[in-house]
């Protein structure tokens, strides 16, 4: 097989592509056929071996699994593909979901033994969410128990029925037929159109997310990667740096670290262009990577359609827009953690160090989220393998060795009854007089303010308005409520202030918040708070023919059904449940639905603990 490079050339148009997949469907070793057969490396890397182009982190080396999306890149003709190669372990979804959303199109791998998993469900309506253009890459073939048409069968059955397989040219048209008036028209009237009018039928309808196409093939053996990457470049819409003198339009998807703990924004730019020294909202351009065969490296400006590395915008975020959010363009939409986990430094002299290296992984993850509670540090989890991968890049990255405790769920704290607090100047260390009542309000509001104290009371002198005034000190009491009597978030909060007072000359807007915590505080633990713990609203999808099992497993997990509607070989549950109890049963539910069940779980309400 013929392994030389299919360019060399600088190409003139992109296209950022994801592979996709279950646990253990084949992805990265697809990624690494692609690359080879793409020119990029002369010898696949193996997972086995630890060797993998995409899977650059040590820990993932030694797990086999992908943790953080990577990107690696070939050219063909005067395309460079851009290969975003994404986790596919339920633990770490929201990076799968924001690097979806960079995508031209992607490669959704399902093996040829194993079939469907539930996690192949939950990837492909994220992208059908996103309108992200697919193609199946049916894997594994020359493995036993390899059966193709099985596994397209249950592709129709569980995934979409728009499915169109790459076989003959008179099989594609009569299946493309289905989908496009035009050519079946001319199919009429003219006999079997030519390959290139089909060819170009089935782009228009991939790229439109109308039908996906499917090929089957080896990545081990390489036997079918040929035909796929043929079906890549020939299908999905690509990026050109046409419109480089319009307004700068890029999204950010991921934030590392240097070796020099400098922040790296991974960035995909869709429209103008984006140079050194170039001044955006969140920084000044200090360095600037672009993505080729081999690796990033150094460049003075980059363009429409490339995905980039960039230094220097101290302010960006996961998910900010680097001038010009275009219009039509999909937000990511994935559920913040629902569980916490104790975590101490084995070597109580770096607890210190521990908090400043998670501060660092919190501003790259903005999922991961830090309290401290009862004199404990917590960090926010989606699952137990997460929670590990946090021990591992803090013992690896940053020299700590910690002990995390078990899980536990992320509760609430509402006020039980009603309560007044005042502190008076004169009385305590500021000099500023400040009342507060605090009662409950409905779930659901948050915290809201109103103050009826008298007017010439309010220090307008440093505020300007009443309005300006409130304002400021609805953002005093963030922190204070962060945590109530018992260590949780205060919500559902209404707060009334009803004093206020100060000297001549006083007071400064920090001696006004200190003093707002302090009442506040007092206000709240006078009320006195129920903790209250998650609900989530179950949709459990799964094989009509498993719903006896199925129902036993949401019973013994204290699942509260609501409705239950079945069709010929699907049925569907919905339920509430304790989202503590939301892991158990996906884990539970595998065995019970042959692996085919899918639940989509919401927050839907909190609830007094139980």
């Amino acid at each position: 097989m013929d392994r030389t490079p299919l360019a060399t050339a600088v190409p003139r148009r992109w296209l950022n592509l994801g592979v996709l997949a279950h646990v253990d469907a084949g992805k990265t070793s697809l990624t690494e056929a692609l690359l080879q057969l793409g020119g990029a490396v002369a010898e696949r890397g193996r997972v086995d071996d630890g060797t993998t182009q995409t899977d650059s982190l040590a820990m993932e080396r030694r797990r086999g699994i992908t943790i953080r999306a990577a990107v690696a890149t070939f050219y063909a003709a005067d395309v460079g593909v851009n290969i975003v190669d994404t986790p596919g372990h339920p633990d770490f979804i929201a990076e799968v979901d924001r690097s979806l959303s960079v995508l031209d199109g992607a490669v959704l791998v399902v093996s040829a033994v194993e079939g469907i998993q539930a996690q192949t469900i939950v990837l492909h309506r994220a992208l059908q969410r996103l309108n992200v253009p697919t193609i199946f890459f049916v894997n594994k073939v020359d493995r036993m128990g390899a059966d193709v048409e099985r596994t397209v069968a249950n592709i129709k059955r569980h995934l979409t029925e728009s499915v169109v397989p790459l076989g003959s040219l008179d099989q594609l048209c009569a299946d493309l037929a289905g989908y496009d008036d035009l050519l079946l028209q001319e199919w009429i009237d003219g006999g079997l159109p030519s390959s290139d009018r089909l060819w170009r039928s089935l782009r228009s309808l991939t790229s439109g997310c109308v039908v996906s196409p499917v090929l089957s093939g080896s990545a081990r053996t390489l036997a079918g990667v040929s035909e796929l990457t043929d079906a890549i470049l020939r299908l999905f819409p690509t990026s050109s740096d046409g419109d480089i003198d319009g307004p700068t339009a890029g999204q950010v998807f991921k934030i590392e670290r240097t070796a020099k703990r400098a922040r790296l924004c991974s960035i995909r730019l869709r429209a103008g262009s984006l140079a050194v020294r170039d001044h955006v909202a969140q920084g000044t351009v200090t360095a600037l990577q672009l993505h080729q065969p081999g690796g990033a490296v150094p460049a003075a400006r980059a363009t429409a359609g490339q995905i980039i590395q960039v230094e220097g915008l101290d302010e960006a975020r996961i998910g900010d827009w680097i001038g010009t959010r275009p219009t039509g363009v999909p937000t990511p939409n994935f559920r913040p953690p629902a569980l916490q986990s104790t975590i101490t430094a084995k070597d109580p002299a770096r607890q210190n160090d521990l908090y400043q290296a998670l501060a660092e992984l919190a501003d790259i993850d903005p999922l991961i989220t830090l309290r401290v509670q009862h004199d404990e540090l917590h960090v926010s989890l989606y699952g137990k393998v997460q929670q590990e991968v946090i021990a591992e890049t803090l013992a690896t990255e940053y020299g700590i060795e910690v002990a995390l405790g078990q899980p536990s769920v992320i509760c609430i704290e509402r006020p039980t009854g009603r309560a007044h607090a005042v502190l008076r100047h004169g009385e305590h260390q500021y000099p500023v007089t400040l009342g507060l009542t605090v009662e409950p309000a409905p779930p659901g509001t948050g915290i809201t303010l109103d103050i009826t104290a008298e007017h010439g009371s309010l220090p307008l002198h440093v505020y300007n308005t009443t309005e300006a005034f409130r304002e400021a000190v609805l953002g005093y009491l963030t922190d204070p409520l962060t945590a109530g009597p018992h260590g949780w978030p205060v919500t559902d909060v209404h707060l009334t202030l009803t004093e206020s007072g100060y000297p001549p000359a006083s007071p400064r807007p920090a001696e006004v918040r200190a003093t707002t915590a302090l009442v506040v505080t007092e206000a709240v633990r006078a009320a006195g708070t129920t903790i209250c713990e998650p609900i989530d609203h179950l949709r459990v999808e799964f094989p009509a023919d498993t719903i006896s099992e199925v129902l036993k497993v949401l019973a013994r997990h204290g699942a509260i059904p609501e409705t239950t509607t079945t069709t010929d070989d699907t049925a569907v549950v919905e339920a509430h449940l304790r989202t503590g109890s939301v892991d158990a049963l996906r884990h539970e539910l595998v065995g019970a639905a042959h692996g085919l069940a899918v639940v989509d779980a919401h927050l839907h309400h909190y609830a007094p603990l139980r």
